[in-house]
């Protein structure tokens, strides 16, 4: 599975609970705090996740960073494969 998917399942998990999901502004400290990788790399994933149109990076005063429906879609659509990214990294790392 691609890294990055990790964290669009991070985004999802943040957002998900808000009546309006995709115009949550979720920050990098949000992000951070919920992965176990680096800045330099969660960066990475947010380009390539930005490129696929699952995200939208902002720059206001600070990084803001919003899902997008295809995100949403893609995240549920693998929910239902395999539960949820985490766990499937999870059964991968324990391999």
């Amino acid at each position: 599975m691609e890294d990055e998917y990790i964290t669009l399942q991070t985004i999802f998990d943040i957002v998900k609970n808000d009546a309006h999901p995709q115009t949550y502004l979720c920050s990098a400290r949000e992000i951070i705090l919920r992965q176990f990788c680096g800045w330099d790399v969660i960066q990475r994933h947010l380009q390539l996740l930005a490129e696929k149109e699952f995200i939208v990076v902002k720059q206001l005063d600070k990084i803001a960073i919003s899902i997008t429906q295809s995100g949403i879609d893609r995240v549920k659509a693998a929910a239902s494969r395999h539960a949820s990214f985490y766990d499937v990294a999870d059964k991968i790392t324990e391999a």
